[in-house]
């Protein structure tokens, strides 16, 4: 289900823009094999956010064909993006895109699940603190939590944290709108996942009706 009026997504949608053709045409060809990727108007959020913040250091979890670690790194010259993915073909899709684009010397795509490569990560990064100051996290929706907690680990106060599809098709949000009794689990995990990130003291979160759901947060 659309979680806006559908006439109100409609006009939203037609104020779209891709960052360039080539990109735009990178979408449509996405979307049009059903891969997953970032929503349109989740695009134009995020874009948006890297202008405030200035990253220098992404972090995506939930890479695909590459598409919004193009992406961010069009949006935010000066960042380095790191991103991971578990599915093997999804990564050699993704680096074939990211060297098409000219992007292998920024964009770092590390295969393996997240939890595993974030462990990695932090022991790779002991004296490098405080690595990464932008996080997007669109990965299996039922690990939110977990994948938040060890990627806060590699965050330096003030950076920002994404969460993409919490909405979940509107099931986050209420019972009546589950398709199948599958996604109750998931359905949980991601009330337990947004309960705990409004409501720490040491994170500013805002949730929006963006997409399937965004939530951004800021660590304090």
């Amino acid at each position: 289900m659309l979680i806006t009026d559908s006439k109100v997504s409609e006009y939203i949608d037609g104020l779209y823009r891709p960052l360039s053709p080539s990109l735009g045409e990178l979408r449509e060809q996405a979307e049009a094999r059903a891969i997953p990727i970032i929503l349109r108007e989740t695009e134009t959020l995020l874009l948006s956010l890297l202008k405030i913040k200035k990253p220098t250091a992404i972090l995506e979890i939930g890479t695909a064909v590459g598409y919004s670690a193009l992406c961010f790194a069009f949006g935010a010259p000066l960042a380095s993006v790191t991103t991971i993915e578990l599915q093997e073909r999804m990564q050699k899709e993704a680096k074939a895109n990211i060297e098409a684009y000219g992007m292998t010397g920024r964009i770092n795509v590390l295969g393996g699940d997240a939890l595993d490569v974030l462990k990695e990560l932090t022991e790779e990064k002991k004296e490098e603190k405080h690595f990464f100051d932008f996080i997007f996290i669109d990965g299996a929706k039922g690990h939110y939590q977990e994948v938040f907690e060890a990627a806060l680990k590699l965050c330096a106060s003030g950076a920002v944290i994404v969460s993409d599809n919490i909405l979940f098709k509107g099931m986050t949000a209420a019972d009546e709108y589950l398709d199948v009794r599958r996604n109750k689990t998931i359905v949980n995990r991601m009330r337990l996942y947004l309960k705990e990130i409004t409501t720490r003291d040491d994170l500013q979160t805002t949730v929006l009706p963006v997409g399937d759901g965004v939530a951004i947060s800021v660590l304090l």
